[in-house]
C-alpha cells in the first residue's frame, strides 16, 4: 500500500483532529509534540512500548542478566517457581533485580524504634553536604509535620518541580541529590519497629528476621482508613534508638527474634544515640552523638575556617562508624564476582528456605504419627474387637434358641396354621426384632464410637450386587417426559457400568455403585431385609399349605362320597377310610412342609447373622491395620522433593560465584 502524497485530504483530517480535539491532562504533552502524525509513527511507538512490558522476574531472552549470572538468575527462579512457601517472595524478588544489573541498587532500612524522629536526623547527617547551605529536603525530612507515619523512600535525583503535579505512590518518595547515595548506588527506606513499650515484655511475641530486613509499609486502600501492608524488602537494617531506655527495648527486641540464618542477624546493625557520653559502645552497637554531629555541620556551613571544629566534633560524634557500615553494605564497593549485600541476601533466602522445607517435613512428620494410633490403642481396639465377636456369636445362638422355645412362636405350630395363618408376619416380626442380635446391634454402636474417638472412621462398603445378565431393553423416552426422566435421574442412586456377554455379543447393563453406609446400620438395614424376606416367606408358605391341606381333605372326602354312592349302603366303611387316610396324608404333608419351611427360615437367619457379625469384625480390624499404617501424600512429598532440589541447585550455583 503507497503512502499518501503531502497535502493528502486524509493527513489533513489527522492534523484537524490533534488540534481540535485532545485531553485538557495531556495539554502540554499535545502542544509539545507535532501535529503531523503519521499512522506508521504511532504503530511504531506501540511497537516500542510493548516491547518494554516484560515482567522484572521473568527468565528469557529480553533480561538484561549478565552471562556470569544467568544461571543462578534461572535457579533461583525455579525457587520461585517450586518453592513459594518457604521464601519470602518480595526477598527473593529484590535478590533477582540485583543479579540483573552489572550495577545492582543497594537499599536499606533505617528503622527507629516505635517513631522515626532519630532515624530521620541520622539519615540527614549522612546524607547532607557540608561543604554547601542546607537544602529543602532536609526539612523536608525533618519536618515533623510531614506525612511519613508509613516511612519514607530516599533515593536519589533532582527534586520534582512543586508547580507540577506530583505521581502518586504506595509510599512516599524522596529524590535528593546526595553524592552519597549516587556513589554508592544506594536507596533508604525510613520508617519504624514497634518494639515493647513501658516495660512490656516479648515473652509472648513471635517476632522474624522479616520484621527488620522486609518491613510492611501500611498503605491506605479504602476511605475508611482500611490500609494493605506492603513488603519492602532492604539487603541491611540500621535500627535507631535514643537513650538507654530504648536501647534496653531494641536489645530485648533483637534477642527474641527468630534469625534463623546467621546472614540475617549479621545484616542488622544497632545504633545508639547517646548525648554527652564519652565511653565507647560495645562491639555489636554504634554509638552516637547526633547533636554534636549537628553542631559541627552548622560550624562548617557557617564558615569554611571552622572546618577543624566540623572535624572534631564529626569523629567525636560517632557518625564515621555509620559511615564506615553504608560503605560496607553497598554493593556498589564489592570487588567479588557476585556483589556482597546480594551474595549475604541471596545465602540467607536458600538457608531460610532449608530450614522451613526441613520444619515441613519434621512437621507432617509429627502430624502422621499422631494419625498413626499408637500401640496400645491398637491392642485396646483389637482386644474389643475379639470380645464384641464373641459375645456377638453367644448371643446369636442363645437369642434364636431362646426365640424358637418361646410361647410367642409355638402359636405357629402346625396345627395351629389354620386359625394363625394371618398371625404368621406378626409374629415372625416380633421374634426377628427381638431375638436377632438387638444388644449386638448396641455394642455395634459403642465400638463405632470408640473408633471414632481414635480418630477411624467407622465406615463400611456393602458387598456389590450381581447384576442380571439379561439384555436390557431401552426404549426412547417421550419429549412430553424430558423433565419426569430428569428428576428420576437425579434422585436415583449413582450407577455404574457392567459388562455382560450372555450371547455372544458385548452388552452393557447398568448396576448401582454400592455407598458406604456406617457400621451401626449394618446390622438393622440387614435385620429389616431379613425380617422381609422370612415375613414374604413364610406366610406365602403358611398360605399355601393350608390351601394344600384344605385341597387334599376336600379331594379325599369327595372320592369317598363317590365311592359311597357307587357301591351303596353296605360301603359306608370303605367311604369312611378314603375319608380318613385322605385327611391323615393332607395333615402329614402339611406338618412336614412347615417344618421344612421354618427350618429353613432359623437356619438362613442364623447363617445371615454370622455372615453379618463376620463382617463387621472384618471390617472393624481392617480399619484399625489402616490407621495404624502411615501413609504419606504423595503429591505433598513430590513437591516438597522439588522445592528441595530447586534450592539445592541454586546453592550450587551460588557456591561457584564465592
Amino acid at each position: 500500500m503507497k503512502r499518501a502524497p503531502r497535502g493528502h485530504p486524509r493527513e489533513q483530517l489527522e492534523s484537524l483532529i490533534d488540534r481540535l480535539f485532545f485531553c485538557p491532562s495531556c495539554t502540554t504533552w499535545r502542544t509539545s509534540r507535532p501535529l503531523r502524525t503519521t499512522i506508521q509513527n504511532a504503530t511504531a511507538r506501540k511497537r516500542r512500548y510493548a516491547s518494554t512490558l516484560t515482567s522484572h522476574t521473568a527468565v528469557n531472552a529480553t533480561k538484561n542478566v549478565p552471562t556470569r549470572y544467568q544461571a543462578l538468575y534461572e535457579a533461583l527462579g525455579d525457587v520461585r517457581k517450586k518453592a513459594p512457601a518457604q521464601v519470602n517472595l518480595s526477598r527473593l524478588q529484590l535478590a533477582l533485580q540485583g543479579l540483573e544489573s552489572e550495577t545492582p541498587t543497594t537499599r536499606i532500612a533505617v528503622l527507629g524504634l516505635n517513631v522515626q524522629a532519630t532515624a530521620r536526623r541520622l539519615v540527614r547527617l549522612l546524607l547532607a553536604d557540608p561543604l554547601s547551605d542546607a537544602e529543602r529536603w532536609e526539612e523536608q525530612i525533618l519536618d515533623p509535620n510531614a506525612d511519613y507515619s508509613q516511612g519514607v523512600i530516599i533515593r536519589y535525583g533532582q527534586p520534582p518541580n512543586p508547580n507540577l503535579p506530583q505521581p502518586r505512590t504506595s509510599v512516599p518518595v524522596l529524590q535528593i541529590p546526595s553524592a552519597v547515595l549516587e556513589k554508592m548506588n544506594m536507596e533508604i527506606l525510613v520508617s519504624s519497629i514497634q518494639g515493647p513499650r513501658n516495660g512490656e515484655g516479648l515473652v509472648s511475641m513471635t517476632v522474624t528476621s522479616d520484621a527488620f530486613l522486609s518491613p510492611s509499609i501500611g498503605t491506605p486502600t479504602a476511605a475508611t482508613g482500611r490500609q494493605t501492608a506492603i513488603s519492602q524488602p532492604v539487603h541491611s537494617t540500621l535500627l535507631v534508638t535514643k537513650g538507654l531506655d530504648e536501647l534496653v527495648s531494641a536489645t530485648e527486641l533483637l534477642a527474641s527474634t527468630n534469625f534463623t540464618a546467621m546472614e540475617d542477624r549479621a545484616s542488622v546493625q544497632l545504633v545508639v544515640n547517646l548525648e554527652d557520653i564519652t565511653a565507647e559502645a560495645p562491639g555489636q552497637v554504634l554509638l552516637i552523638d547526633a547533636t554534636k554531629a549537628e553542631e559541627g555541620l552548622a560550624a562548617i556551613r557557617r564558615s569554611v575556617t571552622e572546618a577543624r571544629t566540623y572535624e572534631h566534633k564529626w569523629v567525636d560524634s560517632g557518625l564515621p562508624l555509620v559511615s564506615s557500615w553504608l560503605t560496607l553494605a553497598s554493593a556498589a564497593r564489592s570487588e567479588t564476582v557476585i556483589p556482597e549485600p546480594i551474595k549475604v541476601l541471596i545465602s540467607s533466602i536458600l538457608t531460610n528456605a532449608t530450614r522451613n522445607l526441613r520444619a515441613q517435613a519434621a512437621l507432617e512428620t509429627r502430624s502422621n504419627t499422631t494419625m498413626s494410633r499408637s500401640l496400645a490403642t491398637r491392642l485396646n481396639l483389637e482386644a474389643s474387637i475379639e470380645e464384641f465377636s464373641r459375645n456377638a456369636h453367644q448371643e446369636l445362638q442363645s437369642g434364636l434358641a431362646s426365640a424358637w422355645d418361646s410361647r410367642n412362636w409355638r402359636k405357629l405350630a402346625w396345627y395351629k396354621l389354620f386359625w394363625r395363618v394371618d398371625d404368621v408376619g406378626l409374629i415372625v416380626a416380633d421374634l426377628v426384632t427381638n431375638a436377632w442380635l438387638p444388644r449386638t446391634e448396641r455394642a455395634v454402636y459403642e465400638l463405632s464410637g470408640r473408633l471414632s474417638q481414635a480418630g477411624i472412621s467407622p465406615m463400611d462398603t456393602p458387598p456389590t450386587p450381581t447384576p442380571s445378565l439379561g439384555p436390557v431393553a431401552v426404549s426412547a423416552p417421550e419429549p412430553a417426559q424430558v423433565l419426569h426422566a430428569q428428576a428420576e435421574v437425579a434422585t436415583k442412586p449413582p450407577i455404574q457400568p457392567v459388562v455382560a456377554n450372555p450371547t455372544g455379543t458385548s452388552e452393557v447393563q447398568m448396576a448401582p455403585v454400592p455407598q458406604p453406609i456406617p457400621l451401626s446400620a449394618s446390622i438393622s438395614e440387614t435385620r429389616a431385609q431379613q425380617m422381609r424376606l422370612a415375613i414374604t416367606s413364610l406366610t406365602s408358605t403358611a398360605q399355601q399349605i393350608v390351601l394344600k391341606t384344605f385341597s387334599l381333605t376336600g379331594l379325599s372326602a369327595g372320592l369317598s362320597g363317590l365311592t359311597y354312592v357307587s357301591l351303596g349302603p353296605g360301603s359306608l366303611y370303605e367311604a369312611g377310610t378314603i375319608v380318613a387316610l385322605g385327611t391323615a396324608f393332607a395333615l402329614w404333608r402339611m406338618q412336614g412342609d412347615w417344618l421344612k419351611a421354618t427350618k429353613f427360615m432359623e437356619d438362613s437367619l442364623h447363617d445371615e447373622g454370622k455372615t453379618v457379625i463376620q463382617r463387621i469384625v472384618t471390617r472393624m480390624r481392617q480399619l484399625v491395620e489402616d490407621a495404624s499404617v502411615v501413609v504419606e501424600d504423595e503429591v505433598e512429598v513430590h513437591t516438597r522433593r522439588e522445592a528441595e532440589n530447586a534450592v539445592m541447585r541454586a546453592k550450587e550455583q551460588l557456591d561457584r560465584l564465592k
